[in-house]
């Protein structure tokens, strides 16, 4: 009997299920209420579950040394985003192990972890699920391999260049897209991916709350960039007690780290691919761009069914969303293929994460995505998630409180004819709302011009 195979990939610094009473994102949530276990009623004969936490939430154990390891490295991913392959890595070699053919995959998540999903919704359609060995043998399917064929996958095929419109990429990129289609197609032939031409599967289902681009989080980079420089100097003072002066030793340490740094983005960064069909090897070598985007924002054709829940408060500029383009057709059953919808509420009133009493805006962008996934499909125990989605919940600003007081500001830019949830407009009609310490009406600039609330604005003299 075919199965579900679901993928969560949640956001950055979000990693759910190390305390008893914690802030849960929403997709830590979902992953709760859909996983097989003892406690739970999914069958895993018909449902499998697979959860990735966010980029730089490395548990912080082990001894001294480790310890200093992992805070560095979490400090690194969130600074950089450079955890976002790996997590991309991480959720295809999942998917290695547990599809089969006729499964259906569900894919989750929120912030950069959305991003990391729609990419491997990419993914798989260039290279579907491997089904076998380069030598026939059966596919292995342990963990090791698993992670070995999902870096090919992502790092030479996927990363192989960026994805774009092809009528209005140059004639280099261009032929960087017509080359990484051969690769894809190399790859499904060694690994017999392949169904008449294409990838042998694709997502299902993509659900995604809130998709943000934005690879580098500024703060976390300063932080960054003093603590090395921190580093440097104490070991270049230390160095000096010894032989030479500090500067000679700044200056050899400095190099170093030049040296390793241009290493890493070589390897990162250069792809040589050797000779493809129509192409000589060096017509394939090329650096890719510092980071990888989205300049492709259109559904594929091929997923059957797609969610899409943003923001309308999150002000901060490096919060950015990435929008769908899709086909908002329906089914045979009238259901809808893809739907784009904008919820009240900042980045984490739309993904989750707020303490369980001030969650009542998330719970409605969930309940949204909840109904949407199981109409299709998608099993979930009810025991395990109880939601109270309210219009009237209360509305946070990270911009007022925290690390991002002095970023900068950018109001989200919504169309006069997006598609609001219903319990925007009922929050338009509400007296007051909470809007993080002060009870007023609900009146977010980002929807001044909307036309199914901009009557609001002038009643209330805010024209």
């Amino acid at each position: 009997m075919p199965r579900n195979i679901v993928v969560f990939a949640d956001g950055t610094g979000q990693r759910g299920g190390i305390f008893f009473d914690e802030n849960r994102s929403n997709i830590y949530k979902l992953y709760r209420a859909t996983r097989c276990g003892p406690e739970y009623s999914v069958n895993p004969a018909e449902q499998l579950a697979f959860y990735d936490p966010g980029i730089g939430t490395e548990p912080i154990e082990g001894n001294i040394f480790l310890k200093l390891f992992r805070r560095l490295h979490n400090l690194v991913s969130q600074a950089t985003g450079l955890g976002l392959t790996l997590n991309m890595i991480q959720c295809y070699a999942a998917i290695i192990r547990m599809w089969r053919p006729g499964d259906r995959i569900f894919l989750f998540g929120f912030s950069r972890g959305a991003y990391t999903v729609r990419a491997l919704g990419g993914v798989l359609a260039y290279c579907g699920v491997p089904t076998r060995m380069p030598d026939g043998t059966p596919l292995l399917r342990d963990e090791t391999s698993t992670i070995r064929i999902a870096k090919e996958a992502v790092k030479d095929v996927y990363q192989f260049t960026s994805s774009r419109y092809r009528e209005k990429a140059t004639p280099e990129q261009l032929m960087r897209l017509e080359q990484r289609d051969l690769l894809a197609a190399q790859f499904r032939q060694k690994y017999g991916s392949g169904d008449g031409g294409m990838s042998n599967t694709v997502p299902y289902f993509i659900g995604v709350f809130d998709t943000i681009a934005s690879l580098a989080n500024p703060q976390a980079l300063g932080m960054l960039v003093a603590l090395l420089a921190a580093i440097l100097m104490a070991a270049s003072w230390i160095l000096s007690f010894f032989a030479f002066s500090f500067l000679w030793w700044s200056g050899v340490l400095g190099g170093l780290a030049i040296v390793l740094a241009a290493v890493w983005y070589a390897g990162e960064h250069l792809k040589a691919p050797g000779p493809l069909p129509g192409y000589s090897a060096r017509q394939t070598r090329h650096w890719t761009e510092f980071r990888m985007r989205f300049h492709d924002f259109k559904l594929s054709s091929r997923v059957p069914y797609a969610r899409h829940a943003i923001s309308i408060d999150e002000n901060r500029a490096e919060f950015n969303p990435v929008r769908w383009i899709g086909d908002e057709g329906g089914d045979e059953n009238g259901v809808r293929r893809f739907e784009q919808v904008w919820f009240a509420g900042n980045h984490s009133d739309v993904g989750g994460s707020y303490p369980e009493n001030d969650s009542r805006l998330s719970d409605t962008a969930l309940r949204w995505m909840l109904d949407a996934a199981t109409a299709v499909g998608l099993v979930h125990d009810q025991a395990w998630l109880s939601l109270f989605p309210d219009a009237a919940g209360p509305q946070h600003d990270e911009k007022r409180n925290g690390v991002y007081r002095h970023t900068q500001t950018l109001v989200r830019r919504v169309r006069p004819d997006a598609e609001l949830h219903q319990s925007v407009i009922d929050r338009f009609d509400l007296p007051e709302v909470l809007q993080y310490n002060m009870l007023k009406p609900y009146r977010p600039e980002a929807l001044r011009d909307h036309e199914l609330v901009k009557h609001h604005y002038k009643a209330s003299g805010t024209s």
